[in-house]
């Protein structure tokens, strides 16, 4: 069901839209990222009587940087947090799938000795069992207590070319689920603007990986991310390996033909290699977002924004 009227809405008017239609108790979903970031900004100050607190989901394979930020910053500004995962669900009654007061067999590790590694062609499944399906438990569990709640997202139509396919509704509801997305029709501009004027903060995670590091499953990473990983992040890399190793013992036939996560070679290849220079170019080396459009975008915008309010304050 969709509560849609116009198009082109400021971030006010959808979430005044959202108000009307009842919605009392807003819910973050925040991953640590620019977008998630202003979003939360915007509804912690304009909103602090519907707002309930940050929604963060641990799929199991993050960054353990990427999680300390977030409790961090969420300490810092006294938000509520809540961490959600799907070890937190628990079977309501019995199905041909489990017993009632069992858990549910679908986490990142569950997902990969059964049918290997993700590649991108599974991303939406992926994203609905690591995020989607936690989010719901938690928001039904809400709905439970008397509330009624919705899930506040930083999702934006002109992020990309995939996006700007499919996200088209400011405010959807699936079933009992509600998803609010305040700057889905905001551009890049007003987006590092608001960023730098409000001292919005990012994972540290941008620095090394260039995303925010809260789900690193695989479908859509890049060859050079694995070494990345064991350099930075040995803690993902460390379970990524574990997990080719137990694919070897416990995987099913269709797992052991996706045993390599990504798209590039397997932890033992990505050890050999005694520097980053023998994986990638010197240039990658010196300044990867020149592969990333979105974070070179990003720097380029932040500086002419920079720039711009020095003139505006001077």
């Amino acid at each position: 069901m969709t509560l849609q009227y116009k198009q082109e809405l400021e971030p006010n008017e959808i979430i005044d839209q959202a108000l009307s239609q009842g919605i009392t108790d807003f819910y973050v979903g925040y991953s640590g990222g620019k977008d998630s970031g202003i979003v939360l900004d915007i509804i912690a100050k304009n909103y602090p009587d519907n707002f309930r607190g940050v929604v963060f989901a641990d799929t199991g394979i993050g960054t353990e940087a990427t999680m300390d930020f977030v409790k961090s910053y969420c300490n810092e500004k006294k938000y509520s947090l809540f961490i959600i995962s799907q070890n937190d669900m628990i079977r309501k009654k019995d199905t041909k799938l489990g017993k009632k007061g069992g858990k549910f067999n679908f986490s990142y590790t569950d997902i990969v000795l059964e049918h290997g590694f993700p590649k991108h062609g599974v991303h939406t499944t992926i994203m609905r069992k690591l995020k989607y399906m936690p989010m719901r438990y938690f928001i039904l569990s809400r709905i439970e207590k008397g509330e009624n709640p919705a899930v506040i997202s930083g999702i934006r139509k002109f992020e990309s070319q995939r996006r700007s396919k499919w996200a088209t509704e400011s405010i959807h509801k699936d079933g009992k689920m509600c998803f609010i997305s305040p700057i889905l029709y905001k551009q890049d501009d007003w987006v590092y603007r608001y960023f730098v004027e409000n001292n919005i903060k990012r994972s540290p995670v941008y620095e090394t990986l260039h995303i925010s590091g809260d789900c690193l499953c695989g479908c859509f990473a890049k060859k050079d991310e694995l070494k990345l990983l064991e350099m930075f992040h040995p803690d993902v890399f460390k379970k990524i390996k574990d997990l080719e190793n137990e694919i070897k013992i416990k995987g099913t036939k269709e797992a052991k033909k996706y045993s390599t996560w990504g798209n590039g070679g397997n932890t033992k290849d990505i050890e050999s290699q005694t520097t980053m220079e023998s994986f990638v170019c010197s240039d990658c080396i010196l300044d990867r977002s020149s592969t990333d459009e979105d974070t070179k975008r990003f720097n380029n915008e932040f500086n002419e924004i920079e720039k711009k309010l020095e003139g505006i304050n001077a």
